[in-house]
């Protein structure tokens, strides 16, 4: 293992919510809230933004520069191809993997599943399943899986694992105190639900948990 970094990717074109990763959520941007949550795991030495490379993503390049995080550009429509990228920059192994529209992904969360995938013998550990809240995923992959990936001209870093399980040593480790806000929806993908997390924000603050459980009360 070398230096784990946590990678974020991130781009201006959503098709639902276009710019939405540069949105203001309370006191921060929603990129703001991911990068803080990154920070503050303690597993990884530092987060990095994997950018796609299109000019309306110059936007998240400068919000980069001026927060002083660091951030990586490859091709826009080539997720697996960010990530390997910036892996080879960080020289990062594992890679643990968030999205930059998850403004409440649990910093304690993604400690757990990378030290899951410290004492396993997986390539790819993940939290990901139906029954955990979207919004909390967290991926951990072998570097070597990611270039065995690009060998066969794969573009998304995780589809294939999750379609092909036993191939390819996957260890999924959902967490049951989060199971409980299955239905909550932590992600920004549209117009509503960045004013129902704008709205949670309001009234209980910016802690995962109570976000969670404020959405689950609803």
């Amino acid at each position: 293992m070398t230096s784990p970094t946590i990678q974020i990717q991130a781009r201006l074109g959503s098709t639902r919510l276009p710019g939405k990763v540069l949105y203001q959520l309370g006191s921060r941007r929603v990129l703001g809230w991911v990068v803080e949550r990154a920070r503050q795991a303690e597993s990884v030495t530092e987060a990095v933004l994997t950018v796609g490379d299109r000019p309306e993503n110059d936007a998240i390049r400068e919000w980069c520069e001026r927060n002083g995080v660091p951030a990586d550009t490859a091709p826009e429509d080539d997720l697996l191809e960010r990530h390997y990228q910036a892996a080879e920059t960080a020289d990062s192994d594992p890679v643990v993997r968030i999205t930059g529209d998850c403004p409440f992904v649990s910093p304690p969360e993604i400690d757990r599943v990378f030290q899951e995938h410290e004492q396993n013998d997986a390539r790819y550990t993940t939290n990901h399943t139906d029954g955990m809240p979207i919004g909390t995923a967290v991926d951990v992959i072998d570097r070597e899986v990611i270039e065995k990936l690009r060998e066969l001209g794969d573009t998304h870093p995780v589809r294939r694992l999750r379609n092909n399980p036993r191939e390819w040593d996957v260890v999924v480790t959902p967490n049951e105190r989060w199971m409980g806000f299955s239905d909550a929806h932590l992600a920004v993908d549209t117009p509503d639900d960045y004013w129902l997390l704008s709205d949670a924000v309001g009234a209980v603050g910016s802690r995962p948990r109570a976000v969670a459980e404020w959405l689950a009360e609803r």
